[in-house]
């Protein structure tokens, strides 16, 4: 992020000896963070201008470089702090939604399991194999022909025989044709989860907490919402 420090020049002006500079806690502070605060580039300012060589002032063009860099800085801290603030509410609106994020994890529940998945190109023919927690098969899906790009299915949680499977979560793997050629399409799955929770404050954001016992997501790795 950019900060104060980083864009305002080096020095602000050279300053008579024996000139009466921010308190030591105040420098020690900045010099500790690496960033200027509003607080400090203020009294800065105002030694200098309490302080210049009246045969010789501060010339008016650096010092209206030195506000309209500080104004940038600051302006800037308050667009990622808005912004922040905005990825918390975005998140928080995803609590009880079901959210397509990276994995082949498919929870059933109910009766009905959702999956998706993206399409590298068009596919003749698209089919979802699924297999249980020992990794046997339970049911093959055909999908038929789909185009590319992101896609969904649902399975109705039933076996190859027709019986009916206990809730839970499986796992799912996708065999895509090419339209134009017998070549296999890739296919990128997506686990699709609801969201539970929402922790905030992360160093990579919101993070959502996820059911089917799914690790924890930052809110950029969500493809989808359903």
């Amino acid at each position: 992020m950019t900060t104060a420090a980083s864009i305002m020049p080096a020095t602000v002006t050279s300053l008579p000896k024996g000139t009466q500079i921010p308190s030591a806690n105040s420098s020690a502070s900045a010099a500790t963070s690496g960033t200027l605060t509003e607080s400090d580039f203020l009294t800065l300012l105002t030694t200098q201008l309490e302080n210049q060589d009246p045969l010789n002032p501060q010339n008016p063009s650096d010092f209206a470089a030195e506000l309209a860099q500080f104004s940038t800085a600051s302006g800037v801290q308050t667009l990622n702090t808005t912004l922040g603030a905005g990825s918390g509410v975005q998140a928080a609106n995803l609590v009880g939604k079901n959210v397509a994020v990276s994995g082949n994890a498919l929870l059933l529940s109910n009766g009905s399991a959702q999956g998706a998945f993206n399409l590298s190109a068009a596919a003749s023919d698209v089919k979802v194999t699924i297999t249980n927690a020992s990794g046997s098969v339970v049911d093959v899906v055909d999908l038929g022909a789909m185009g590319a790009g992101n896609q969904n299915f649902t399975w109705n949680g039933q076996s190859l025989t027709g019986a009916t499977q206990s809730s839970g979560t499986y796992s799912y793997t996708i065999n895509a044709t090419s339209a134009s050629s017998a070549n296999t399409v890739t296919a990128t799955p997506y686990a699709v989860v609801p969201v539970t929770s929402v922790v905030m404050g992360g160093t990579n954001g919101p993070m959502l907490d996820l059911g089917g016992g799914l690790a924890p997501v930052a809110l950029s790795s969500v493809q989808e919402v359903f």
